[in-house]
């Protein structure tokens, strides 16, 4: 039986009208969008939503909820069967040659339950620090994945019970964290996480976690206590003084530390877990 890849979609209003550079028919392609509506869209949404919903390559689901992480989990919840997802984006790109060679990844390994990859600017640099070689994933170098460089075998999310945590990220009660806490809870409970140095996606240059302000740092710190438990303060210690460099000039260690512990010590009293 031949593949079909499943691109999960999320979006929001009319930032939908993003999809037009991604919903292209290919073959052995289901699109499945996930669309929060939490204002009134436009005339022109309205026509191109009526327009998906005649495709028949397109799964449309709309939600009113807020928050990334409600809306991976309606994709989630909307994927089909038997299929290799791909987490994405509505203003991401995709190389020509993307599909055929997550499908190759797959083939080659029978046993894959995810696999990782690369993202590429708009201006062709890598997004971030790759490895030249292929590698199993860790707890540690989980830390730096991205949810849209994640494909993975369908059944995954029901044999590993997986969903986004949606205490976490934008529009959760922290700004940021899902992505890692989705792949750290697969790695927990055993999954097989493989990284391939193969360039699949466009992304612009900076994603949430690479900003510096309070509710970010603060949030970092939350994510750590809901992976690592007690452990967290440790890891605080580690990240502050590891990426020094990079918040040197907008603030002080100890300040950087505080907001990075007093995350940690929210989201343990509160005991989401």
């Amino acid at each position: 039986m031949e593949m079909q890849l499943n691109l999960l979609i999320s979006t929001i209003n009319n930032r939908i009208l993003g999809l037009k550079n991604i919903i292209l028919n290919q073959e052995n392609t289901i699109y499945t969008i996930s669309h929060q509506v939490i204002e009134t869209l436009s005339d022109e949404t309205q026509r191109y939503i009526e327009e998906l919903k005649r495709n028949k390559q397109v799964v449309y689901s709309q939600i009113k909820s807020r928050g990334v992480a409600t809306n991976r989990n309606n994709a989630l919840k909307h994927r089909v069967k038997g299929t290799i997802c791909l987490l994405c984006d509505d203003d991401v790109i995709y190389f020509e040659d993307a599909f055929a060679k997550i499908f190759q990844s797959f083939e080659k390994n029978s046993s894959l339950d995810f696999l990782t990859f690369k993202i590429k600017t708009f201006s062709g640099k890598d997004y971030k620090r790759y490895r030249k070689d292929s590698f199993e994933q860790t707890l540690r170098s989980l830390s730096s994945i991205g949810i849209i460089d994640v494909a993975f075998r369908e059944e995954a999310i029901e044999k590993y019970q997986l969903k986004f945590d949606e205490s976490f990220g934008p529009g959760g009660h922290y700004s940021i964290g899902e992505d890692f806490i989705f792949m750290t809870d697969a790695y927990k409970k055993g999954a097989s996480i493989l990284y391939e140095p193969l360039d699949i996606v466009q992304h612009a240059d900076l994603g949430t976690g690479g900003i510096l302000k309070d509710d970010v740092i603060f949030g970092r710190g939350a994510m750590f206590a809901r992976v690592f438990k007690y452990k967290s303060f440790l890891i605080n210690l580690y990240f502050a003084l590891k990426h020094y460099k990079n918040y040197c000039k907008t603030y002080t260690f100890s300040r950087y530390m505080q907001l990075l512990m007093q995350g940690s010590i929210d989201y343990l009293r509160k005991g989401f877990i």
